[in-house]
């Protein structure tokens, strides 16, 4: 009999293990979105692009959940996480992340995100991510110190142990739709899909194409189009304050807000009297003109009707005057730098600027505001190389400028310098990051982030 009720003790006993394990997996369940796996680590290891996120009222979960449903529409394969569930693991063997991180409070993480630089970043060696190419956005508010705190942390930490970003950190002021819509298009470069669904509606203005010219017809690449639009309801005046320097272009291509919009750096201020473009003519493998490019480069008639709307891109508006410029760019990113030239509050600044093309003949984007620029000494010093004019043993690109002048741009730091980078992101922006990396070390390049003294617009 003792036994007996022995063994019914004992059976009574992991009967109610069982139950409580049942329990507690069943609530894992219930609190995990849609996607998330914190147990299948191998799987998620071999996933294309894992996502992460850190969310304290719901806000980034919900965005993580849109991400993985854009990504999925493409036909890429995803996985969702919570950040604390990212470990070492994870980052080591992922190729591509996706974070959405909110900030509350001072500055604070979220807490399912708190825990994951102390436990599972910092045991990581210094180039130990060179491998993991990272899109962040941080969710915040701006009223408050620490605007997105969270997420410049984040990307600090990463980027000190090698991690290759993608863009800046994409900052989210109070779910702002136009920060998320550019967050969308990032999407689209990921995924190589650009036919999306926006996420939000806001309207359009139209605008009319005033003036069109290809600039580089002798080019060996690809056509560029200087584009110059103004709004139909007046001409634009130096206190119309419609967009600053750095800001973004979205334009509705043939017209209709359903299709995916585009993005255009700005390359004027309204005092210039036009919204201008520099547009480079994209064509798919089987000849077609890209939706975008090919609509406003071709299809759209002079003085025709655009839609468009201007997006707001703080982390790349113009500092202070007193606050010398170093203005580092490729190809079409001319025309996001030399907004910040043209920018009347900037008209006593200093400023250097580092600019790489194909051929000088062709493709030396406005050169001769560069010229006008550098006689009346806005631009104290020009330092331009084009690949295709180089020789053998020559320098042949944009980033190729900066070690051989590495001292001087110390010296510009030190006095108080910003650096501001606009162009391509394959190639250029890589490259350009590695060489200030090697000129201004690790520490002092996130501090200049930190300061909002090295930004960047990279597409």
């Amino acid at each position: 009999m003792r036994y007996l009720a022995a063994s019914a003790l004992i059976l009574i006993y992991l009967l109610l293990c069982w139950f409580c394990w049942r329990n507690f997996r069943q609530q894992q369940r219930q609190q995990q979105p849609a996607g998330q796996n914190p147990l299948a680590v191998s799987s998620a290891v071999n996933a294309g692009i894992l996502i992460a996120y850190a969310s304290q009222t719901g806000n980034a979960v919900r965005i993580a959940r849109q991400t993985l449903q854009q990504l999925s529409e493409a036909g890429k394969k995803a996985e969702l996480i919570a950040l604390n569930q990212l470990t070492a693991e994870y980052l080591l063997h992922t190729q591509q992340l996706l974070i959405i991180a909110s900030t509350y409070g001072e500055g604070e993480a979220p807490d399912n995100g708190n825990r994951f630089m102390a436990r599972h970043l910092s045991p990581l060696g210094q180039n130990a991510l060179s491998h993991l190419q990272v899109l962040l956005l941080g969710l915040g508010d701006s009223s408050y110190q620490h605007f997105c705190g969270f997420a410049h942390q984040l990307y600090h930490q990463l980027h000190q142990r090698g991690a290759n970003f993608l863009t800046d950190v994409i900052e989210v002021d109070q779910l702002d739709e136009s920060a998320l819509r550019h967050w969308q298009y990032y999407l689209g470069q990921i995924s190589g899909n650009s036919y999306f669904s926006d996420w939000s509606k806001p309207a359009y203005e139209e605008w009319r194409l005033v003036a069109r010219e290809c600039i580089n017809p002798a080019s060996p690449g690809a056509p560029a189009y200087h584009l110059q639009l103004q709004p139909l309801n007046g001409l634009l005046t130096a206190d119309l304050a419609l967009w600053q320097a750095g800001d973004i272009v979205e334009i509705g291509p043939r017209n209709s807000p359903d299709l995916p919009h585009r993005e255009y750096s700005i390359a004027t201020v309204p005092a210039e009297g036009s919204l201008d473009l520099l547009v480079r003519q994209v064509r798919a493998p089987n000849g077609e003109l890209g939706l975008g490019s090919g609509w406003l480069t071709a299809q759209a008639e002079l003085n025709s009707i655009i839609h468009l709307r201007v997006r707001t891109n703080p982390h790349f508006h113009s500092p202070p005057a007193q606050v010398p410029l170093i203005l580092i760019g490729n190809g079409t990113g001319i025309a996001g730098l030399r907004s910040h030239l043209a920018n009347p509050a900037r008209a006593t600044g200093k400023h250097w600027l580092f600019f790489g093309e194909r051929t000088q003949f062709a493709d030396d984007f406005f050169a001769a505001d560069i010229q006008q620029w550098q006689k009346i000494g806005l631009l104290n010093r020009v330092d331009k190389v084009f690949s295709r004019d180089a020789q053998a043993g020559q320098l042949c690109y944009v980033q190729d400028l900066l070690p051989p002048k590495a001292d001087l741009i110390r010296e510009w730091v030190a006095s108080g310098a910003a650096i501001y980078v606009c162009g391509s992101l394959q190639g250029m922006a890589q490259a350009v990051d590695e060489a200030l990396l090697d000129i201004l070390g690790s520490e002092l390049l996130a501090q200049l982030a930190d300061q909002q003294r090295y930004c960047r617009d990279v597409y």
